[in-house]
């Protein structure tokens, strides 16, 4: 006959067993984290092309978004809008990208932020885009990778209606503003980061033929590179960037 020992000795040694699990999967976890804080660190700092951290677009979301395209009705020919469509690639994405830093900083936005892109709708028929969007998302601790992700899934197809109607440098202008508007806001709030979106606006400006030097000062103190601005440098980073799109495109 078992003695009176050898339940609670089972039961002791399926507790230590389940402890065991735990921590393994909790150092497993916590190893997995470190890993991605090093691989953002790397490629921040240029150790790391910028291209490996970014996600990239799920098939579902491209499959959409070709959907999306091919449903588009046709632009109003106006010679004047595919003239700036560079200029307004720009900007659009810029909306999207101030407009979600400013809910990450205080959801009661909302209201003021999508009644500023409701009045691009005129900008964004005229180009023969879908509507500007906003990620619907709560806000968190994860605001800038789920930003991130938004702009690779195109959840809207604003980017890929303007490299299906323009060309891929149009879209990468697009989501370059978005990246350049989302830092500016963060960059405003708190100079001393200087890693918001650097992979992100490295790819981006890249793609879009953005020399580095021109949005530099993004990634590190904004007077480095700026035009004196004691009101606000930041904006002096964006305007060098905004006058550099208009004179070279």
């Amino acid at each position: 006959m078992a003695s009176p020992a050898a339940p609670a000795h089972s039961r002791l040694r399926r507790a230590l067993i389940f402890l065991t699990v735990v921590w393994s999967i909790g150092a497993a976890f916590l190893a997995l984290q470190a890993t991605m804080t090093e691989l953002s660190w790397f490629g921040s700092s240029n150790v790391l092309p910028a291209e490996i951290i970014l996600p990239k677009q799920s098939k579902a979301a491209f499959e959409h978004c070709q959907e999306v395209v091919k449903g588009l009705p046709q632009p109003v020919q106006d010679a004047n809008v595919s003239k700036q469509a560079w200029n307004l690639a720009w900007q659009l994405g810029y909306l999207v990208g101030t407009g979600d830093a400013s809910l990450d900083v205080n959801a009661a936005n909302r209201g003021a932020v999508e009644g500023v892109l409701r009045q691009s709708l005129p900008i964004t028929t005229g180009l023969g885009t879908p509507p500007l969007a906003l990620p619907q998302h709560g806000r968190s601790a994860y605001a800038m990778r789920e930003f991130t992700v938004f702009l690779e899934e195109d959840t809207p197809c604003v980017a890929a209606a303007l490299q299906f109607r323009y060309s891929p440098r149009h879209a990468a202008l697009y989501k370059f503003g978005a990246a350049v508007g989302f830092a500016s806001v963060y960059r405003r709030i708190t100079p001393q980061l200087t890693d918001v979106l650097a992979p992100e606006l490295r790819v981006y400006g890249s793609a879009a033929g953005i020399p580095a030097d021109v949005y530099a000062p993004l990634l590190g103190h904004p007077a480095a590179g700026a035009v004196p601005d004691a009101t606000d440098p930041v904006q002096s980073v964006v305007s060098r960037i905004d006058a550099y799109i208009k004179s070279a495109y």
